[in-house]
């Protein structure tokens, strides 16, 4: 099925249908009866496009009744249809019927086996140019990219494609090839080979080998697109058979169907014209026994019992089948029309003297002695029949009066002159087969490849090559030469190739033609087929050119910064039974462990995000750091951390490939922390990671004197974010295939949810912890801040917990009038400390202050009011020494104990507004956003 652009306007390419067609040149020709300007193009509209058919082009039509492309008509302005145009149309369809190969009747031959469905579809690995080279994380499933195009030949008549796949730039341990849902053990004759960094693509070292060991380098091939299984014609194709057709005195052929007749404008003036089956009189005589081919004396002596009737009178043998084993040459078929000198008979026997056989077919120079076979043949052309049959040159063609004159025919077969004893001087109709005889040529082709050293060039007949239980065959002759500045330069080299059908089968038939260039570079050929075995109705030998291309072979073998594959596949019926024909399999990536601070020996398989995350770092184009800029011992804790609290590894593992060149690290370090519930932090250029969890002490304290005044704003809500009512996580499912899934929470009839992509997700608990911390903060986030702040928010990062005091409204709790529950200390001394801001502490409640650390956190202890209201009393020392002197003292906020956590926030965004000045969004914290962070500990999952 085609897809086909009829564009109504060609000043509007918006004026446009599309239709889908099984004939591209059928729905052409309706278009173009209605419009006669009409034209069509391969793809989009342009001059090198153009592939309009026309009358005296036969190649032009049968290329496109032979494509499947998506192509558009364009209806230009011109005359209405008229009968002139009306004609012209009806002769271009004839011309198109003369190429149209007839199907032949089935016969009922039950020894035919195969089928002609048996080639392999196109691999479904793509081509990745000017791509990022992929980088394995874990162990994903790796789809290898095409290193270069695919390509195809013919071994032994089998199909071959061979693929050269790159599957990622760094050490990786590969396992369980399959071709899309299929073990590759289990296609037979599959190859495929993995060459590990710095290993050669030629020999026995690899990192996975399955079947049979490439020994010669890859090829890169250049596909010629214009080769779409064009037929190679036979050299005298039938033009016209019919019916209807007679023959007139002295030089006339005639038809009494006007359609018969409108077929006759498939001639050309001072063309030949083969005439086949014109034998009127005594018919032809079938012949089936044992002969003997003599190639000294050029004779078949036939033994039969049959009583043949003036058998001296025959003049031609139409050998229908005749194979020869040669003890030199093989076996020979020596089918074909032969001229008859002279019949004898003796004993049972017919000896038949041929006249010069090698010209009706070569093969019979090959034999070399005296052979025995079986015989089917017609004797045929007796010389009480007019015998019209023969190779002519048409010189005339009239439509109108339904005839074909020709020049001179007695001059070549002196039967015509018995038309003139004849009644009227003209034959009774017979079924007459009218033949074209010329050099049908598909081509010239070029592929400008400027490397290129060699050419591959393919030919297929798809349903087999035989005629009733014999075998056939078919002869291809190539010819190419050089181009240079897109100029045809230097002699003109051939090159054929014989395709060999087999008796009784009707399997694909292929055949491939290697061509070592004497010269490199831009190359231009064509073919065609130089042999006919006739038009027999159980005969099949259509023959495609199938492929061609420009080759040559890679001269790199070794490579520092991939990891290649090769991979053979023959079109067994394994093979060409898969549906999706993608080269896949797991790739684990190989890191060195640093567990401990020491690096270990060797390279080690790991999944675990500790472990990649330092590869990554280290990786000179990736992290670019060493290792002095790399906490390796916290971050291992911090993921030691995530396993122990989640109660499983999986959360801890990443499973990616990276490759997309615009990634930075920073953003795949952001990936990782969120498939494991941390936040990743980066100090100048030292890497760590926070865990996230309900437990986290807050890092900064903020109030009115770090926050920038009147900048704070807060918003409160009373509904989930844009209605959502749960989040849809897709992830890959490892367990299941490596399949994409969508995990719904917190249940399957959510119609709103908010999506969010699982990166390196390949676990269902990993996917549901994830999840669940998504939705459980839709739900109970109910208070946005958003503040600008100064040198303090340098400190802080998306994910930190902080504490902000409410300087939007009066303090909520209980204080006596004119408190102020935020400020500086400014004296400290054993455990009292005098403040900033007045504040009175209301009996019967339980006080805390939150004071600021130098280190990054806070400290909260119980206070009790002191001598004065700037003076508290701490319950307990502070952990570190607070601040009094300098521009920057230690701040606090006070609250009542039961409600010290309406202060605490998340950092959900910080930008910087300047020189020490940032804004700061922040949205409460909640213990309930991990309330189901044991779900795999209790089984829940």
């Amino acid at each position: 099925m085609s897809r086909i652009y009829i564009i109504k306007n060609a000043l509007d390419q918006q004026e446009k249908i599309t239709v889908e067609s099984e004939n591209i040149l059928y729905t052409f020709l309706q278009e173009k009866t209605k419009h006669p300007q009409a034209k069509i193009y391969k793809g989009n509209p342009c001059p090198e496009n153009d592939i309009t058919p026309t009358r005296d082009n036969r190649a032009s039509i049968a290329r496109l009744m032979e494509m499947d492309d998506e192509c558009t008509i364009v209806r230009y302005p011109g005359e209405l249809s008229s009968t002139v145009t009306w004609i012209a149309t009806k002769l271009l369809g004839q011309a198109v019927s003369a190429l149209v190969k007839v199907p032949k009747a089935p016969t009922n031959n039950s020894s035919m086996t195969g089928s002609s469905n048996n080639n392999l579809s196109n691999p479904e690995n793509r081509q990745r140019i000017k791509q990022r080279v992929p980088y394995i994380l874990g162990a994903p499933k790796a789809i290898p990219d095409l290193f270069a195009p695919p390509y195809r030949y013919f071994k032994d008549g089998v199909e071959v494609e061979e693929l050269l796949l790159s599957v990622c730039e760094n050490p990786v341990k590969l396992s369980q090839f399959k071709t899309g849902d299929t073990p590759i053990q289990e296609i037979p004759g599959t190859s495929l080979s993995a060459y590990g960094l710095n290993q050669s693509l030629v020999g026995t070292e690899t990192i996975f080998k399955w079947g049979d060991t490439f020994t010669e380098p890859p090829v890169i091939a250049r596909q010629c697109d214009s080769i779409n299984g064009q037929t190679a014609l036979p050299p005298n194709s039938t033009r016209v058979e019919a019916g209807d057709i007679y023959f007139q005195y002295p030089n006339m052929i005639k038809a009494n169907d006007q359609g018969t007749a409108d077929r006759f404008n498939s001639f050309n003036i001072n063309e030949a014209l083969i005439i086949s089956g014109a034998n009127f009189g005594v018919g032809d005589l079938s012949i089936t026994d044992q002969v003997t081919v003599d190639p000294v004396n050029k004779t078949f002596a036939i033994e039969s019992t049959q009583n043949v009737l003036d058998y001296q009178n025959y003049r031609k043998i139409n050998v229908t089948s005749l194979l020869v084993t040669d003890p030199e040459n093989g076996q020979l078929d020596l089918a074909g029309l032969y001229d008859i000198d002279s019949i004898t008979y003796v004993s049972n026997t017919y000896t038949i003297h041929l006249r010069n056989p090698v010209a009706t077919n070569t093969n019979f120079s090959k034999v070399t002695e005296v052979l025995t076979s079986t015989i089917s043949a017609n004797l045929t052309a007796n010389t009480a029949n007019i015998f019209l049959d023969g190779e002519y040159v048409v010189t005339g063609v009239d439509t109108v009066n339904k005839q074909l004159t020709l020049a001179t025919p007695s001059g070549v077969n002196s039967d015509w002159n018995k038309l003139a004893d004849l009644e009227d001087q003209k034959t009774s109709t017979g079924n007459i087969k009218l033949r074209g005889s010329q050099d049908n040529w598909i081509g010239w082709f070029t592929i400008a490849s400027p490397k290129a050293t060699g050419l591959l060039l393919n030919f297929q007949a798809l349903n087999g090559i035989y005629q009733g239980s014999d075998a056939k065959f078919v002869d291809i002759f190539v010819e190419y030469q050089q181009v240079v500045s897109d100029n045809p330069t230097g002699p003109v080299f051939n090159q054929t190739i014989r395709l060999n059908g087999k008796a009784n089968n009707r399997d694909s038939v292929g055949g491939s033609m290697w061509i070592n260039l004497p010269f490199s570079g831009a190359v231009r050929f064509r073919a065609r087929r130089v042999n006919d075995n006739g038009d027999a109705v159980d005969l099949s030998d259509e023959v495609k050119f199938y492929t061609a291309y420009a080759i040559r072979y890679l001269s790199k073998l070794v490579y520092d910064n991939r990891v290649i594959i090769r991979q053979r596949t023959q079109a067994t019926r394994a093979a060409t039974a898969v549906d999706t024909r993608q080269t896949n399999c797991i790739a684990e990536s190989l890191v060195y462990s640093f567990r401990g601070g020491v690096r270990s020996a060797e390279l080690i398989p790991s999944r675990n995000m500790a472990d990649l995350i330092i590869d990554l770092a280290l990786n000179k184009l990736i992290g670019r750091r060493t290792l002095n800029e790399i906490n390796t011992e916290e971050i291992y804790r911090v993921f030691d951390d995530v396993v122990e609290y989640f109660g499983s590894s999986k959360m801890a593992e990443f499973n990616y490939t990276l490759d997309n060149a615009n990634q930075s690290f920073e953003e795949i370090c952001r990936m990782m922390a969120g498939a494991s519930g941390c936040n990743e932090r980066r100090l100048n250029r030292a890497l760590y990671f926070d865990f996230e969890r309900a437990d986290r002490q807050p890092i900064l304290l903020f109030n009115h004197r770090n926050k920038k005044a009147k900048s704070e704003v807060r918003t409160y809500n009373f509904k989930v974010e844009n209605n959502y009512d749960g989040v849809e996580i897709t992830y890959v499912d490892s367990e299941a295939g490596w399949i994409e899934k969508t995990l719904k929470i917190p249940n399957n009839q959510i119609t709103n949810p908010k999506k969010i992509d699982g990166y390196g997700i390949a676990y269902r608990e990993q996917a549901h912890i994830i999840g669940w911390r998504a939705w459980n903060k839709l739900k109970y986030q109910r208070v946005n801040c958003k503040f600008d702040c100064f040198a303090e928010g340098e400190l802080t990062e998306r994910g930190d917990p902080i504490i902000i005091v409410d300087d939007t409204r009066l303090s909520p709790i209980a204080l006596g009038d004119g408190s102020i529950t935020s400020g500086e200390i400014t004296a400290w001394n054993g455990l009292t400390i005098e403040i900033s801001q007045p504040c009175t502490l209301t009996a019967g409640h339980d006080y805390v202050i939150h004071l600021q650390k130098k280190s990054g956190f806070t400290d909260q202890i119980p206070v009790s009011q002191g001598a004065s209201e700037y003076e508290l009393i701490l319950a307990r020392p502070p952990l570190e020494a607070l601040v009094t002197e300098g521009e920057v003292k230690t701040v606090y906020s006070i609250t009542v104990d039961d409600r010290q956590d309406d202060e605490l926030f998340l950092v959900s965004t910080k930008n910087r507004n300047g020189v020490f000045e940032n804004s700061i969004s922040a949205t409460n914290s909640d213990e309930r956003y991990y309330r189901n962070d044991k779900d795999i500990i209790n089984n829940l999952i």
